[in-house]
């Protein structure tokens, strides 16, 4: 699919960034401020693919003006890209493009970006800074001691209440974290979290590493799972571009809530906490239940004070099991529910993440926030999955989503904010997907939310929820031509995809083909 483009953002790039070439776009990905000026970073594409290490930064003053730009891809190397890129992505390495696959990889304290063509590594950069602090060898589930062996609760594979050591330690792997060290030695901290006792049974953190490898029966094994998997995630997070959303080191308490069966977030303290229950499965014996909470947590970091109203809440359970389940399909490993350890025995039925094949979100009535979770969060991990999307993608989407939360949002609206996120980070790219995975017959989308308003021989014209949408019906390319209420020529591009129109000041439309041929849509 050919991406779309964002008249907004065309307005933005034709004004603001100088010297661009035709296909190359200007995707922005963080915003800085200091007290002397706002950095806009953008991140430089070419024909919808990413380009390795294409960034552009714009400084402007308090008042808006642009004080200073820099570019880290010159005139002579935008002039060589190849008119048709094979893609993935692209690299400029000895003095040509090359086409490229980038992977991002993040195992326990191993964080590394690994470029390669044709399965041929051509580099490999280690992301990781490196300062006070220090990597320990670990005992861990990863996720849990069952999905990653296809063994389902029961048998020889059960709790014990912590006692089955025998069996259970020889589910777990032996990795590494990096962790904080003071004057004492290493300790259970770092900058994405740090353990802390604040909540009945009180059992102190442990400051000796050597207890690091310890049973899963051993106190330690939680505190150790805690900070090996939030530490984890949030380096994926980091990787995405989301560094700042969790911008300080959340509290946790692996044994806590005096034994009880549940966990929870709570942002009434500054940092806010993590709360994990020892109730049946200890909660944080399973990255499940670790990911889930710490989503809670993403939640309130993007949008502060918004989870209220029972569909707002229902999304927010929902997208802890999406990131939950992500989290162990990063790994290779794919389930139909969530808290697979944790859950899903004989202390309780944990959660499906799988669609049911009946629920329609126009018949939904919503008694509790936790009724309908698996509507929401199987239509996510559908859209992550579909062809032709990177899952990846599908992350930063939904996260970028999450940032639009509103309080008491149905979840018919934070699906239209998923469609808008789409077009603000791909230019649209994966329009078609999100309806199929949130329209029928979920109908989390209405078929509303995109239709057809005019058509030509080589263009539709279509209503969505993020603005209009001008398709072409051909192969060849057009030239469009976009007029405000007086005539006046606010833009001129050439399109080979779908151009969305998001400025309310477009009044009509002209298309023109290669030959001469032309027809006009008036925007209702």
């Amino acid at each position: 699919m050919k991406p779309i483009t964002s008249l907004l953002f065309a307005l933005i790039c034709s004004t603001s960034i100088a010297q661009n070439r035709p296909g190359v776009g200007y995707r922005h990905t963080l915003t800085k401020k200091t007290p002397f000026a706002t950095y806009e970073r953008y991140a430089i594409e070419y024909k919808g693919l990413a380009i390795v290490d294409g960034q552009y930064l714009e400084a402007k003053s308090s008042h808006g003006q642009k004080l200073k730009s820099w570019r880290s891809i010159s005139s002579e190397m935008l002039d060589q890209l190849p008119a048709f890129p094979q893609g993935p992505a692209l690299l400029y390495a000895d003095n040509i493009w090359k086409s490229v696959e980038v992977d991002t990889i993040v195992l326990g304290s191993q964080h590394e970006l690994i470029i390669s063509q044709n399965g041929n590594i051509l580099e490999r950069r280690d992301l990781n800074a490196h300062a006070l602090d220090t990597a320990v060898a670990v005992r861990v589930f990863n996720p849990d001691p069952l999905t990653p062996y296809g063994y389902g609760y029961g048998g020889i594979y059960v709790d014990m209440n912590d006692g089955n050591g025998s069996v259970l330690d020889s589910l777990t792997i032996i990795d590494s974290i990096t962790v904080n060290t003071s004057s004492g030695g290493a300790i259970l901290e770092n900058k994405y979290l740090k353990v802390v006792d604040f909540d009945a049974p009180y059992i102190a953190p442990s400051s000796n590493p050597s207890q690091w490898m310890a049973s899963r029966s051993d106190n330690v094994f939680e505190q150790v799972m805690v900070v090996y998997h939030i530490t984890l995630w949030n380096q994926y997070l980091d990787s995405l571009g989301y560094d700042s959303v969790l911008n300080y080191a959340i509290h946790v308490d692996p044994q806590a809530l005096n034994g009880q069966d549940q966990s929870m977030f709570n942002f009434g303290y500054t940092p806010p906490r993590l709360y994990f229950g020892e109730g049946g499965v200890d909660d944080a014996e399973d990255a499940d239940v670790i990911i889930h909470e710490l989503s809670h947590a993403i939640s309130h970091g993007a949008a502060p004070n918004t989870n209220t109203g029972t569909e707002r809440r229902t999304f927010d359970e929902a997208f802890g099991d999406y990131f939950a389940e992500r989290y162990g399909r990063r790994l290779g490993i794919t389930s139909t529910r969530v808290f697979d350890w944790d859950g899903n025995n004989t202390f309780w039925n944990g959660r499906s993440i799988s669609y049911d094949g009946s629920k329609n979100y126009n018949t939904l009535f919503f008694s509790n926030i936790y009724q309908h979770t698996d509507l929401m969060s199987s239509a996510m991990l559908e859209f992550s999955s579909a062809s032709g999307v990177h899952p990846a993608v599908a992350d930063q989407i939904i996260l970028e989503a999450v940032h639009m939360l509103m309080p008491n949002q149905g979840l018919r609206k934070i699906a239209q904010n998923i469609l808008f996120a789409d077009s603000l980070i791909t230019g649209g790219a994966y329009q078609s997907q999100i309806q199929q995975s949130f329209g029928a017959p979920k109908n989390i989308l209405n078929q509303s939310d995109m239709k057809e308003i005019a058509k030509s021989n080589w263009c539709q014209l279509l209503y969505t929820e993020n603005g209009w949408l001008l398709k072409p019906l051909i192969a060849s390319e057009v030239s469009v031509s976009l007029f405000n209420i007086s005539g006046q020529l606010l833009l001129t591009t050439s399109i080979e995809g779908p151009l969305l129109i998001n400025d309310n000041h477009v009044f009509k439309i002209m298309t023109t083909l290669a030959s001469g041929e032309v027809m006009v849509f008036k925007v209702p």
